[in-house]
C-alpha cells in the first residue's frame, strides 16, 4: 500500500472525480498542442521546452505551500519514474505524432490500461482472469486498426507503433508508481518526478533559443499551454488521484480522453477521422468497459 501525508485522511469522492475530469481534459488537449507546436518545434524541442515550462511553473507553486524534502535514497526510483513518464513517454508520443492524427494519437494513448493489466501481470504477477484476457486481445485488435487505418488501411507506420511504445512506458509508469510506494505528498511526488524527467531532456537544449525565436506565435501558445495544463496541472492532479485511489480503477477514466481530443481535433485542426480508426477506438474503450463492466470495487 502506498504511504502518504494525504492518505490519512480519505478525501471525498467527489474531489477525486473532479481532478480526474480537469486532468482528462487536460491530457486531452495535449495531442492537438504537440500538433501545434510540430509546424515549429522538433519533437525533442516540445518535449524540453514544456517540461521546463511545467518545472518552472511547480517551482512557483512550491514557493508558495512548500515541499517535502528530498529523501536521496529515494532519488533513483524518481529517476525512473521520470523517464517512464516524462522522458521516454514524450519523446515517443512527439515523434510519432508527426506523422500520426491527433485523434489516432489520443485513441492509442488509452491503450495504457490494457498495457498497465499485462505489465501488472508479466513483471508483479498480478493474477488476470479469462475475461480480462480476452478484453485485453480485443483492446489491442482494435489498436492494430488505429495504426493500420490513420492514413488508409495498409501496413501499421512505424511512428503510430512509437504510440504504442508511449502507451507502454506509460503502463510501466503506473505499475511503478505504486509499486514504490513512496512517502510524499502528490504536489511533492510529481515535482520530483518532473523535475527527474526533466534532466535528460537538457541533452537536447541545442539550438532551443533559435527555435523558439523562429517559431509562430501559435506555437509558442501551444508550447505554454501544454507545459501549464497537460504537463504540470494534470501531472499533480493525477498523483493526486492515484495516491487515494486503485490504480485499476484510476488508470480506465482515461479512456474518456479520447473523446475531449476527437472534438478538439474536429474544432480546431479540422481532423476527420476514418471509420477504421473509429472502429478501433471503440474496439478499445469498448474493451474496458466490458473488463470493468459489474466492478463493484469501490474508492478506498
Amino acid at each position: 500500500m502506498a504511504i502518504s501525508l494525504a492518505a490519512e485522511t480519505q478525501p471525498p469522492a467527489f474531489k477525486l472525480y473532479l481532478c480526474i475530469a480537469v486532468t482528462v481534459f487536460c491530457w486531452g488537449y495535449s495531442p492537438i498542442g504537440v500538433h501545434n507546436a510540430l509546424h515549429s518545434y522538433t519533437p525533442q524541442h516540445i518535449a524540453l521546452l514544456r517540461f521546463l515550462i511545467a518545472s518552472f511553473f511547480l517551482l512557483l507553486l512550491v514557493m508558495k505551500k512548500g515541499i517535502q524534502p528530498l529523501k536521496w535514497k529515494d532519488a533513483p526510483a524518481l529517476a525512473v519514474l521520470g523517464f517512464f513518464s516524462v522522458t521516454l513517454h514524450h519523446l515517443l508520443i512527439n515523434t510519432g505524432q508527426q506523422y500520426v492524427s491527433a485523434v489516432a494519437s489520443s485513441i492509442l494513448s488509452q491503450s495504457i490500461p490494457l498495457f498497465t493489466f499485462i505489465i501488472s501481470a508479466l513483471l508483479f504477477k498480478e493474477k488476470i482472469v479469462f475475461k480480462q484476457w480476452l478484453c485485453i486481445l480485443l483492446g489491442l485488435g482494435g489498436a492494430v486498426l488505429v495504426v493500420s487505418g490513420d492514413h488508409g488501411f495498409g501496413v501499421p507506420s512505424p511512428y503510430s507503433l512509437m504510440i504504442v511504445l508511449a502507451a507502454i512506458a506509460w503502463g510501466l509508469y503506473f505499475n511503478l508508481y505504486k509499486k514504490f510506494a513512496l512517502n510524499y505528498d502528490a504536489l511533492s511526488m510529481m515535482c520530483y518526478i518532473i523535475w527527474f524527467g526533466t534532466i535528460p531532456l537538457l541533452f537536447y537544449s541545442a539550438h532551443l533559443p533559435s527555435e523558439i525565436l523562429h517559431a509562430t506565435w501559435q506555437a509558442n501558445m501551444s508550447i505554454v499551454l501544454l507545459g501549464i495544463f497537460p504537463s504540470a496541472m494534470a501531472y499533480v492532479l493525477w498523483g493526486y488521484v492515484l495516491k487515494n485511489m486503485p490504480l485499476t480503477i484510476a488508470s480506465n477514466f482515461l479512456y474518456c480522453s479520447p473523446i475531449v481530443a476527437m472534438s478538439l481535433a474536429v474544432v480546431f485542426l479540422n481532423e476527420k477521422p476514418s471509420m477504421i480508426v473509429l472502429l478501433g477506438g471503440v474496439m478499445i474503450v469498448g474493451s474496458l468497459v466490458w473488463m470493468n463492466w459489474g466492478n463493484r470495487r469501490t474508492i478506498k
